[in-house]
């Protein structure tokens, strides 16, 4: 049964990057790396920015920029967080998350490994890092939704695994109602333990047009409650990681939720600076960019070396 194999099984697959392709940033204990997307006021990726475009922000103080890297030529690592829990059980949800996947396939590049892992009370992993596309896709059809829902949980052991696979883009993109029921973890306690972690999540929250502010079907934030909540929870993830958040009820918003997060993922700015001396807590960063309209958005801060 694949609920049986640990997700760490399916990840420990992860084949070695090509000559060329290995990001060449220092191993020194001391270098904070963190991964950096930026867009215009339209929300596109800019993709021509080079160092000294940059400025970055360790608790208030501007910090020089040692090492940098583009993301041109780098394969990205996804994975892909599905929500197998039995509140996903409606048809048109389990279609538009599949669907949403496949879309996120097929615009990511040739050269991009991508892995599976499901969730219900457990976290499994489904399909090991890979470029074969068809595998995939198998992987995803063949995850049922049952049983109760622990999405926080979920997301800790998937920053945490994603995240201890070495240097280069990478990402969690999850695809969830929302909804949790079963986590041993609050939320809060996920996000303070996660946003340390320079892996960005992207939240494609699969929902009712009846729950969708989008939608001319939507009955209101006070109908919507508990779905409006759980959204608004995803959105927190994705901001504190550096990702971004999605509510989709049709196959308009899957198209462009699934074209933006590829699209990002292909333009993914590596930066590394000496974290400063000081006491070992959680230090909070700002990254910005100096050329006019362009917003920067990264991970919130990070854990020093002790």
């Amino acid at each position: 049964m694949l609920k049986n194999l640990g997700v760490v099984v399916a990840l420990a697959a992860l084949p070695a990057s090509a000559p060329g392709q290995v990001l060449s940033f220092s191993a020194r204990s001391d270098l904070v790396v963190c991964s950096a997307t930026a867009v215009d006021g339209k929300g596109r990726p800019v993709t021509d920015l080079r160092r000294e475009d940059f400025r970055v922000f360790d608790e208030g103080k501007l910090q020089p920029i040692a090492q940098f890297h583009s993301g041109r030529g780098l394969p990205a690592r996804i994975l892909l967080l599905v929500d197998a829990s039995g509140s996903m059980n409606e048809e048109r949800k389990v279609a538009n998350a599949r669907w949403a996947a496949a879309r996120i396939l097929e615009a990511l590049s040739p050269e991009d490994q991508v892995a599976v892992a499901g969730f219900d009370s457990r976290y499994w992993g489904v399909v090991a890092f890979t470029r074969d596309r068809e595998t995939v896709r198998t992987g995803i059809e063949s995850i049922t939704p049952f049983g109760s829902t622990a999405l926080h949980d979920s997301l800790d052991k998937a920053a945490r695994d994603i995240a201890s696979h070495g240097e280069g883009r990478r990402a969690v993109v999850v695809l969830t109602d929302g909804l949790d029921n079963s986590s041993q973890r609050t939320s809060d306690e996920v996000i303070a333990r996660s946003r340390a972690l320079d892996v960005p999540i992207y939240a494609v929250s699969v929902v009712s047009p009846l729950d969708d502010p989008g939608s001319s079907s939507f009955l209101g934030k006070k109908e919507a409650g508990q779905v409006a909540a759980a959204v608004e929870t995803l959105e927190r993830y994705a901001a504190l990681s550096g990702g971004m958040a999605f509510r989709v009820s049709n196959p308009a918003a899957l198209v462009q939720a699934a074209d933006q997060i590829a699209g990002e993922l292909k333009h993914q700015y590596r930066l590394g600076w000496d974290a400063p001396q000081g006491p070992s807590r959680f230090r909070r960063v700002v990254v910005q960019s100096t050329r006019k309209g362009v917003t920067v958005r990264t991970r919130s801060g990070y854990m020093p070396p002790s």
